[in-house]
């Protein structure tokens, strides 16, 4: 058993320890303490200095390794949804139209055989309309906007998945408040619970689409034509061969386009390439025919001479004969 003189100095440094832990902030306290009192304020010190340093060290690190998305991801979202927006008017610019209400008025809306109301395009000489012969509708206005999506959704899947998602959300509520417009606008459907069931309808088109034009691209243009033919033309019997083949060479083009635009500048270089007319493939497969035309147009003039001098010259040639 510890002596009286060790018990006695044991509880003198506790009591000490305990002063200086109380007091430990007093300069007073550090100048009258005691050798053990002095070790465990130092002792205190530096574990509380380097429990501060550690925490301020940490979140330091957690800051600086933070990416810029997360850091700014407020800003990042109102960036993304102008971008979005002005990408979108890009992709619903094509096939536009309208129908006013002094038409509606008048009784002067032309249907479709199935019912369909056919309004006015706002850009008359524009290639789905005039070249391809597509009715400006609200079919055909859609289904030229959705395609021009799936081009850009095709390029928004090699972002990461979360920019992906907010890319692709963006653009689907842009397409659909303005589907919702044109119904209630252009076609008078005043009805809410009727224009959600109408847009639960494009919305399953719109899902079918992506599985249409993938199938397409993976299998061969052959299946993507007819995929673009049993959407954009309704299946119709009737549809030129010509704009199916023109439409397939131009969604080609645009993905390789896209496929070579950064992510940095991809919305500016989106819209560039979108907006580059897709006649141009229209008049590219018909220039050999054409010139194939012409060629022979000016050969049967020749043609025609030569066959007259040949029976001009059959009589001669018997009279001669022994």
């Amino acid at each position: 058993m510890a002596c009286q003189t060790c018990r006695s100095q044991t509880r003198s440094m506790l009591r000490s320890a305990l002063r200086a832990g109380v007091a430990a902030s007093s300069p007073s306290a550090r100048s009258v303490a005691t050798p053990a009192a002095a070790f465990a304020v130092a002792t205190t010190t530096t574990t509380t200095t380097k429990q501060s340093t550690t925490t301020r060290s940490t979140m330091l690190r957690s800051f600086s390794s933070s990416s810029q998305r997360q850091i700014l991801g407020l800003r990042d979202s109102y960036r993304v949804v102008g971008a979005s927006e002005r990408l979108f008017k890009v992709c619903a610019k094509p096939a536009d139209y309208r129908i006013t209400d002094e038409e509606r008025k008048q009784d002067l809306v032309q249907k479709r055989d199935d019912g369909e109301e056919i309004g006015k395009a706002k850009d008359p000489e524009n290639v789905w309309n005039k070249t391809f012969g597509l009715q400006p509708s609200f079919s055909t206005w859609s289904h030229v906007t959705m395609l021009h999506l799936y081009l850009i959704n095709a390029r928004l899947r090699c972002l990461d998945r979360d920019e992906y998602r907010n890319w692709s959300q963006q653009m689907i509520d842009h397409f659909f408040f303005e589907c919702e417009k044109k119904m209630h606008l252009d076609h008078n459907i005043t009805s809410s619970a009727l224009r959600q069931r109408y847009l639960k309808d494009i919305f399953v088109q719109w899902r079918g689409l992506l599985l249409a034009y993938d199938e397409g691209l993976v299998k061969g243009d052959a299946i993507l034509a007819s995929a673009v033919w049993r959407n954009l033309f309704k299946g119709d019997p009737d549809a030129d061969p010509r704009a199916l083949v023109a439409i397939v060479g131009w969604i080609r083009a645009s993905l390789s386009a896209l496929e070579g635009a950064s992510d940095v500048t991809f919305p500016q270089q989106a819209a560039e390439i979108l907006e580059k007319p897709v006649d141009v493939f229209w008049t590219r497969l018909e220039a050999p025919f054409l010139s194939d035309q012409h060629g022979d147009n000016k050969a049967a003039p020749a043609q025609a001479t030569q066959q007259a001098k040949a029976k001009a010259a059959a009589p001669e040639k018997l009279a001669a004969a022994p």
